[in-house]
């Protein structure tokens, strides 16, 4: 017989598998119609993702905390900033009850940029730090050169950006379920652009 640590092993690795093949399928193929009948875009056609975690439930299993922790999602309203990539892709699957996710345009971009983002020492972000760490005219550029691909997570964490946006609960409350998928008239999982609205209502 195999070893009970082994077979646990095994089994979240066969998890975490299924997982990122779930995700891949859905990029391939896009998500059905939903939001009141607008086609969600899929996820491969940016470079980057925003994640928001809008519930947190003390019955999370082992794995989907790990999986919190590993995306540094531990809180909820916590947002990151993701590379659109099958493991993220899966990460995000495998958490889709206490996750939304969609792609970020330029004015939220900037906003989280300006409004939530922070630096070592709880520093704010500023024109001069786009100037000075990336050569960019101010936030607004900046913003669109991330949304592009042009600039990437990891070079704002190099730059002494913190990974994670702290944002407050939607403005007006949620307006869907947030216990049901965006796809089924929910706030939770794939929303494509429409992660933009909610985000909005919340930074």
């Amino acid at each position: 017989m195999l070893d009970a640590n082994l077979r646990v092993h095994l089994n979240t690795h066969l998890f975490r598998a299924r997982s990122v093949r779930r995700a891949s399928s859905d990029v391939q193929c896009g998500y059905p119609t939903g939001l009141g009948g607008i086609r969600l875009a899929e996820s491969a056609k940016q470079a980057v993702i925003l994640a928001v975690r809008i519930r947190g439930t003390a019955t999370d299993n082992p794995d989907i905390r790990k999986t919190m922790e590993i995306l540094k999602m531990e809180s909820t309203f916590r947002a990151r900033l993701l590379e659109n990539s099958p493991s993220t892709l899966g990460m995000l699957r495998a958490a889709k009850n206490l996750v939304a996710w969609g792609q970020v345009n330029p004015e939220v971009m900037e906003a989280l940029l300006r409004k939530r983002a922070e630096r070592d020492g709880n520093k704010k972000l500023d024109e001069d730090f786009a100037k000075v760490f990336f050569k960019k005219e101010n936030l607004a550029d900046l913003a669109k050169s991330i949304v592009a691909g042009e600039i990437g997570v990891k070079d704002l964490w190099v730059a002494g950006v913190k990974p994670r946006f702290r944002l407050h609960p939607p403005k007006g409350g949620f307006k869907r379920s947030t216990r049901r998928a965006a796809t089924d008239g929910g706030e939770l999982g794939y929303r494509g652009e429409d992660i933009n609205r909610l985000v909005k209502r919340m930074i």
